[in-house]
């Protein structure tokens, strides 16, 4: 081997990492490949950046997303080349939909080997398109990509972009010491927040008091307090779902698909009418409670703004203007600068928002008589492990049954945090993406609740070259298959053909705990249920008596 063309082949690569570091990045998620060498190599040797080995491509690039979720700092994502960088697609998509920053890298061949029968080789480029803020071939006659992509990956709307890298043979080094990586300290300067035009306030604060009832919807957001403390002071009723992370809001509706589940049917037009909002305020992304999605789909308020910058939604079918601005900085005019007289909300508001306080009260008495009275099950499972979340913990929930449950229950605790893949929903990566996130965040206590498929289907997130996060909890809801699929009505009417959806299974997760060396607890009563504690722990449940409790916290009218 010819050591000059090594280094010729590749110092464009080792470049691109210096950059990486340069624009912020503290950590790389990296897979194993020979094609992927150099940039191993460079990621493994910069001082700065910590080198993350994860065997599953699939399962590298959910801990990758939850590192960068946990963080708010890009994290580079690297693999070889082949059908290694479609394992990434499911995570790219769900970064893309929760504005997550990932710097996609995937190692390529020479372009001329493309469609010739060579190992590892497909159509790269473009790999992600559509689901991506952006792609881009990155090779010596095109380095200044690499700063394009960085400035696309924390722009206006974050998210994840795709740098695709031919690299040439040779390009394994004879020594480490014959890198050169090079960091010149650049980063980004941060965009300037834009301000709210005095008509459009102007505007807003005559809907304010003309408008018969104002209801203010938080999507999935992040935690923030301040935000909290705001949404506090309206006198508008804020409604959110557990991923918006509103609990600790004053008089927050958390139960919106109980309460909103006997009014989509027209049998109920009287009650039905009381309940619609005239001015919607919306903020956040995604909303799990597909009862409130249907209501305001079928009673469309009259008036429907958006708050927020970046990708925006109109899930409702009913959006009439998008304020492009921070959440928390529109909420600030709206409680503390606002004039005396638009902060004084009608009497018909004032209203409303007893109607869905008294209505939150009665779901909450409900629910917990019904699982006070019932036999183990987990709806009641989950209460009580919520009940013991440590302070300023973080709780993680998997798709499918986990993430309803949580959202029935609630959260009460506003230090706890909150996340889920719900930008696309799917029950892959929920395990990994706990990981990344377990790993971002080294002080804090990580709870998982996740389904036993679910879990069973990501097993590879546990599979690290590197130490297993000690602050992590995974708790397994095992009920032998998927339950969901009993509680939906079309699935559940199949008669023997039901199997096909609920996949039963008599899997544990003891072995897998032992494997890689975790602790394991199975229980299978409240009693054992006592808190948090590192590794695994099982709940086994009967899926018919889970359904059964489903259908009773479900009932119309609640």
């Amino acid at each position: 081997m010819n050591t000059s063309d090594s280094i010729k082949n590749t110092q464009h690569i080792y470049s691109l990492i210096s950059l990486c570091a340069d624009f912020g990045v503290e950590k790389s998620v990296v897979c194993p490949g020979s094609r992927c060498a150099p940039l191993l190599i460079g990621f493994g040797s910069h001082p700065k950046i910590e080198a993350i080995s994860v065997v599953d491509e699939r399962s590298a690039g959910f801990v990758a997303l939850g590192l960068a979720e946990s963080t708010g700092i890009p994290v580079a994502l690297v693999c070889t080349s082949g059908t290694a960088a479609q394992n990434f697609a499911p995570a790219v998509t769900e970064a893309f939909y929760q504005q997550v920053p990932l710097i996609v890298i995937t190692a390529d061949r020479p372009t001329e080997w493309i469609d010739q029968w060579d190992g590892q080789t497909i159509h790269q480029d473009n790999l992600y398109l559509d689901h991506i803020n952006g792609s881009f071939t990155y090779d010596e006659d095109h380095m200044d990509v690499g700063k394009k992509a960085l400035e696309l990956v924390v722009g206006r709307t974050p998210g994840p972009v795709h740098l695709n890298v031919p690299i040439r043979e040779p390009f394994y080094p004879e020594s480490p010491d014959e890198i050169s990586i090079i960091t010149k300290g650049i980063r980004l300067s941060k965009e300037k927040e834009h301000e709210i035009d005095q008509l459009v306030w102007i505007e807003f604060e005559s809907l304010i008091r003309s408008s018969k009832n104002v209801m203010v919807l938080g999507g999935q957001m992040e935690m923030n307090l301040e935000l909290v403390d705001l949404l506090s002071q309206l006198d508008a009723p804020v409604v959110g779902d557990v991923i918006s992370n509103l609990h600790g809001t004053d008089g927050v509706i958390q139960s919106s698909d109980l309460i909103f589940r006997g009014l989509i049917s027209i049998e109920y037009p009287k009650d039905t009418e009381g309940f619609r909002p005239e001015l919607l305020v919306t903020f956040g992304r995604s909303v799990i409670s597909k009862n409130l999605k249907l209501f305001l789909r079928n009673y469309k308020p009259r008036h429907h703004w958006h708050i927020g910058k970046g990708m925006v939604g109109d899930p409702f079918q009913s959006l009439t203007k998008v304020i492009e601005v921070e959440p928390v900085e529109f909420f600030k005019k709206w409680a503390q600068e606002t004039d005396t007289k638009s902060k004084r909300i009608t009497k018909s508001n004032e209203d409303y928002f007893s109607l869905l306080i008294r209505n939150q009260k009665l779901c909450d008495k409900r629910l917990n008589s019904i699982l006070d009275k019932s036999e183990f099950n987990y709806f009641s499972a989950v209460r009580k492990f919520i009940q013991y979340l440590p302070e300023h913990s973080v709780l993680h929930l998997g798709n499918s049954m986990p993430v309803r449950i949580a959202n029935f229950i609630g959260i009460k605790d506003p230090t706890i945090n909150v996340w889920s893949n719900r930008g696309t929903s799917g029950i892959d990566g929920a395990l990994s993406t706990a990981v990344g996130h377990a790993l971002g965040l080294p002080d804090r206590k990580h709870s998982l609740i996740v389904g036993d498929l679910s879990f069973f289907y990501d097993r590879n997130g546990l599979w690290l070259n590197h130490s297993f996060p000690e602050n992590l909890q995974i708790v397994i809801l095992n009920d032998g298959g998927g339950g969901i699929f009993n509680m939906i009505h079309g699935p559940s009417l199949q008669n023997r053909l039901v199997d096909l959806f609920t996949t039963p299974h008599q899997r544990t997760a003891e072995p897998t705990a032992k494997e890689f060396g975790l602790s394991y607890t199975s229980v299978a009563s409240l009693e054992n249920i006592d808190g948090w504690k590192a590794g695994i722990l099982e709940i086994f449940t009967n899926m018919k008596k889970n359904t059964i409790i489903f259908k009773q916290i479900a009932t119309k009218g609640i």
